[in-house]
């Protein structure tokens, strides 16, 4: 709506119409055409959807080492760009955590061992028996850390450093007191400096 300034006989400015009084207060007037309402499409809705709910999840780690892994993978940036495009899949249009197997907690140059495996021990509810192949190709290092994060009913724990090194092959690893039913755990390794992190893998206990 156009609004006089100054009272009756004053100078006209805001809206008229589909066009925009703009006043610079030396005199000079100049008229623009009102920008348009623009209309989104449902799938840049649900865009918009998933994003915020990735950001807000993103969030939940302020602090946390979790963001240090991904502004490392980035090179120093935020990290946030990185961790969104790559767990995109794991959220609904929605913006609903639909599945946690295509979650990922670390990602980086530090090759991930082939033929990773994860069981629990027989009759046993608290331990996991690991074993990887040490191939120790590109950037690999006999003293890199297997490190784990355990997901539970919805739930995450912050990465936690497991002792076992990737030259063993294989570690029995006891998983954490955490509220509720373990569901998986994600494994991945991490140099000794912590200067370099590789992706993680899902494993489904």
């Amino acid at each position: 709506m156009a609004m006089f300034k100054g009272g009756t006989g004053g100078i006209l400015s805001g809206l008229v119409g589909n066009v925009v009084v703009v006043n610079y207060g030396n005199g000079k007037v100049v008229l623009r055409r009102a920008p348009r309402k623009r209309k989104f499409t449902e799938r840049q809705k649900q865009n918009w959807t998933r994003f915020s709910a990735l950001a807000s999840f993103w969030g939940q780690f302020d602090g946390s080492p979790v963001q240090q892994i991904w502004k490392v993978a980035e090179e120093g940036r935020r990290g946030i760009n990185l961790f969104i495009n790559i767990n995109s899949p794991s959220f609904n249009p929605e913006g609903v955590l639909e599945d946690i197997s295509r979650l990922h907690f670390s990602a980086g140059r530090l090759p991930l061992p082939n033929k990773m495996s994860a069981q629990r021990v027989a009759d046993d509810s608290i331990r996991v028996e690991i074993t990887w192949k040490d191939d120790r190709s590109g950037l690999a290092r006999s003293d890199d850390e297997l490190m784990m994060v355990v997901a539970h009913e919805g739930k995450f724990t912050e990465p936690l450093a497991t002792k076992a090194l990737r030259k063993q092959e294989s570690a029995v690893i006891e998983l954490p007191a955490v509220t509720g039913t373990v569901e998986g755990i994600y494994l991945f390794f991490a140099s000794e400096k912590r200067k370099l992190y590789s992706p993680d893998q899902y494993f489904g206990l």
